[in-house]
């Protein structure tokens, strides 16, 4: 006889695990009371706890919130003290010191929240001033700016391999002012052109091989000198004749020519650029091949035309094409 088969009935399903009960929301008004207590046993000396204990109490607060009350906190203990009865008693007790310590912290807290706030405004401030100062750095055009960033403009106009073409129109030409007050090395492009009329003798190649002479007794390439071309109100016919071999003025001015060679890592490019022929002197050519340019070499430009005025004047001769204009705004 077969066996029976064996119903089949369904396993028993687990119980649920019963929910964890949630553990109320600690008191806060009993955590300050425990924390003013533990506090007070830190500081306390046979029940109560004295001025200097008490200082050094708030001073660790202050070191704790990162100097909220300043480097030395010494008008806050002075008026807490009071405040808890530690002035007319000369000492606080543990009843007075837990009674206390809530108002403190309730104090310390709103102290804090306004540092925070104040830190928050000045980055705010930073932030808007540093979004604000980039607007004028960008485009093609003419960068609008105050003398006062006169520098961050030039090393932009560096960043995007452009040399910087200033139109100085301030009363007394406060941006020549700055340069010719300053190590710059100034290139009289006025003088040139006036001693080449003046001389009869003179020739465009001459006048370029003294400048080159005097540019390497500067060692502007060895300090890292800024060189300033310095237009005033005359155009330098530097795509015509104004750039040689010896001094050429229009690489100069070529500012990613001037970037191949800056830096030691960059010395290397030296050889074959066109300021390895500058070099009248063996010891400038191997210096500057070995070395490279300082880093910090920069040339611009500065003209007095006016604004409507300085392309007229100088788009045949000058290469504006290699330049980023700046116009200096007086307010």
């Amino acid at each position: 006889m077969a066996p029976k088969k064996r119903s089949s009935s369904p396993a028993p399903k687990p119980k649920a695990k019963a929910k964890a009960k949630e553990e109320p929301a600690p008191d806060p008004k009993a955590l300050l009371e425990k924390e003013a207590e533990e506090t007070f046993d830190r500081y306390e000396d046979g029940g109560i706890v004295k001025l200097s204990a008490f200082a050094e109490c708030i001073r660790a607060v202050n070191i704790k919130k990162c100097q909220v009350f300043g480097d030395e906190p010494g008008p806050i203990i002075k008026e807490h003290w009071k405040n808890c009865g530690g002035f007319s008693k000369k000492e606080i007790d543990k009843a007075g010191f837990v009674a206390w310590w809530p108002t403190f912290m309730e104090f310390v807290d709103a102290e804090v929240a306004k540092r925070d706030a104040e830190d928050a405004a000045r980055e705010a401030e930073k932030k808007a001033k540093a979004d604000e100062k980039a607007k004028r750095f960008e485009g093609d055009g003419i960068w609008y700016i105050p003398l006062d960033d006169l520098k961050s403009a030039m090393d932009e106009a560096h960043k995007k391999g452009k040399t910087p073409l200033i139109i100085d129109n301030t009363e007394g030409q406060r941006a020549e002012a700055f340069f010719l007050y300053t190590s710059a090395y100034i290139v009289e492009c006025k003088k040139m052109i006036m001693d080449k009329a003046k001389n009869k003798e003179a020739t465009v190649e001459s006048i370029l091989e003294e400048e080159r002479d005097r540019f390497f007794r500067a060692s502007c390439f060895k300090r890292g000198q800024t060189v300033v071309f310095r237009l005033a109100n005359s155009a330098l016919d530097v795509k015509g004749s104004w750039s040689s071999e010896a001094f050429p003025i229009m690489k100069l001015l070529d500012a990613t020519e001037v970037k191949k060679v800056l830096g030691n890592e960059q010395a290397e490019n030296f050889k074959g650029s066109p300021f390895m022929a500058m070099c009248k002197e063996e010891e400038d050519k191997l210096e500057h091949t070995c070395m490279g340019v300082n880093e910090n070499f920069r040339v611009i430009a500065i003209t007095q035309f006016k604004e409507e005025d300085y392309s007229g004047f100088l788009e045949n001769m000058f290469p504006l094409d290699l330049c980023q204009v700046i116009k200096i705004n007086v307010t």
